[in-house]
């Protein structure tokens, strides 16, 4: 399932779809992302700078106004599907390429 960024907010104006995976921001959607549209069961991580560096966002639903530090000012992202059963998977740039999986534990046990 595709996620796609928008330049304007309410989903308007120049648009890119992106798969599954780590995108470096074409020029053309580099520092312009205003609305991001996530498929239910997804997540879209912006990041400020390029190679997945500087500040991040995480959206798991459709956003029609990104605002605050990444405002027009993402460069990359990741899209990866969530699995909320099993679960959550958070990618950390900071430490490589590394997945770190935390347990979902309700009961503390």
């Amino acid at each position: 399932m595709p996620v796609t960024v928008y330049a304007d907010v309410d989903y308007k104006g120049k648009s890119a779809t992106l798969d599954q995976g780590r995108h470096n921001l074409d020029p053309s959607m580099n520092d312009c992302i205003s609305s991001v549209r996530v498929p239910s069961g997804w997540k879209a991580t912006l990041y400020e700078h390029p190679d997945f560096t500087g500040a991040q966002l995480t959206l798991d639903a459709d956003t029609r106004n990104v605002d605050g530090a990444l405002h027009d000012k993402a460069s990359s992202i990741i899209v990866a599907e969530t699995d909320e059963d099993e679960g959550q998977f958070v990618y950390s740039a900071d430490n490589g390429d590394n997945w770190f999986y935390f347990e979902d534990n309700p009961s503390g046990a």
